[in-house]
């Protein structure tokens, strides 16, 4: 018995995802009419348009890429739908009609319904509904552990929830009305968590770089950080939003989600660079922005910069650019001895994970490596460390307008100390 599922992006059906169930097998088929359009483009950079189907461990690969990978979630997820946690597409077939990126996944006989509008709706969220979610959603992640070893989000374990936000209030959205907003509740174990990645997100957008847009919300008694998804853009003057495909790059290089860190078989940051060089509609400016994320992670020591923690944006005609920045925090303010030799990132630099042993010639052995001017790659990490310098303090006085918070004070020195250490790294051999 073969299961199937539309893949529809906005009104046109672009393929086909199977199951075949006897065989335990999935496929996934394009459409030749959007094979062959002048406008197509893959729903994976690793499952190219050029090959019309591709088979089951490369499509496995890209669904998985697409759910929480985070047990817990599965588990409840299974529970809910009475389907095995372990099978992405029985998964996909319940939750996909509003994925990360612009795809929908659709039933059958939900296919006519979606493209109709029959099924489009808003349903808003009563009094007191949204802290019940988030809270439910929180003790949905409990049993898994957030915190270790400088990784935020152990697979992903930090609970988030997606809602469509109009005219000031929150809906849950249904048929082809995309959600508008990521809603992410504070961590029990990761103090004023919210205010530091609205803090680290507002970093990267004064110095100039592309990133999601963010905002702090008081939900009864949680701080959550609400992100904009900038993969949801207003189509036209009457504000209708349409889907924007966006892939991160554990799924354009062909990994799991739990080898999305290097040391478990994940992509190397020379791997990114070079799909950029290769792929990238745009490579020179892209590769710029990459280099000079990769020095911001390093300089705020953002150890959970991982390969789904970067992405790309697709387009009609095969337009491919790297995504805005998104997820991106310190841990500075969670580590217990700041003075360890263990500190490592979460993809190496010039082949060195540790934070103190990355310098000069790290980045430049990374430039080698990618095929890049070494100067330039300086020139991008230099500048990245007068960026941060000058803008710690605009973002500090415009987060304090709104939250007084010691935490934010502590992330501003320590960041501070940290940006004249990496500094020094860039005139010497060691940091």
């Amino acid at each position: 018995m073969t299961d199937i599922l539309h893949i529809l992006r906005e009104s046109d059906v672009i393929g086909r995802l199977e199951y075949d169930r006897g065989k335990d097998s999935l496929s996934l088929q394009y459409e030749d009419s959007w094979r062959f359009a002048a406008e197509g483009f893959p729903v994976s950079v690793s499952l190219p348009l050029e090959n019309g189907s591709h088979g089951d461990l490369a499509v496995a690969k890209f669904l998985q890429g697409l759910l929480p990978d985070n047990d817990a979630v599965l588990s409840a997820w299974g529970k809910r739908f009475q389907v095995s946690k372990n099978n992405p597409y029985d998964l996909i077939k319940h939750v996909g009609e509003d994925c990360a990126g612009g795809l929908q996944f659709v039933r059958p006989d939900r296919l006519d319904l979606i493209l109709s509008g029959e099924l489009d709706s808003l349903r808003e969220l009563g009094d007191g509904e949204m802290e019940r979610r988030l809270t439910a959603l929180k003790a949905q992640t409990r049993s898994v552990p957030v915190q270790i070893d400088g990784r935020f989000s152990l697979a992903g374990a930090q609970a988030k929830d997606a809602l469509h936000l109009k005219d000031g209030k929150w809906f849950v959205p249904g048929g082809a009305i995309p959600t508008t907003h990521i809603l992410k509740p504070e961590p029990d174990d990761l103090n004023e968590h919210a205010l530091h990645e609205h803090f680290c997100l507002r970093l990267v957008a004064e110095i100039g770089l592309p990133v999601a847009r963010s905002e702090v919300l008081r939900v009864g008694e949680m701080k959550v950080l609400s992100v904009r998804r900038y993969d949801r853009l207003p189509a036209s003057e009457d504000g209708k939003l349409v889907r924007v495909h966006q892939e991160d790059f554990c799924q354009a290089l062909g990994h799991f989600p739990s080898e999305k860190y290097e040391r478990d078989g994940g992509a190397s940051v020379v791997e990114i660079a070079n799909l950029l060089s290769r792929e990238s509609s745009a490579p020179e400016e892209d590769l710029s922005r990459f280099n000079m994320a990769l020095a911001l992670n390093w300089i705020i020591y953002g150890s959970d910069a991982h390969s789904k923690n970067y992405s790309l944006i697709h387009a009609p005609g095969s337009y491919l650019r790297l995504a805005p920045l998104y997820d991106v925090a310190s841990y500075l303010p969670y580590d217990s001895n700041p003075k360890s030799t263990k500190r490592k990132l979460s993809m190496k630099i010039g082949g060195e994970y540790r934070l103190h042993r990355i310098s000069r010639e790290s980045w430049r052995k990374y430039a080698e490596e990618s095929g890049q001017d070494t100067a330039w790659v300086e020139v991008w990490v230099n500048l990245m460390i007068d960026k941060v310098q000058e803008k710690i303090d605009v973002v500090t006085a415009e987060i304090f307008h709104d939250w007084d918070s010691v935490f934010i004070r502590n992330l501003r020195d320590l960041l501070l100390a940290r940006v004249e250490v990496c500094r020094k790294a860039m005139e010497t051999q060691s940091c």
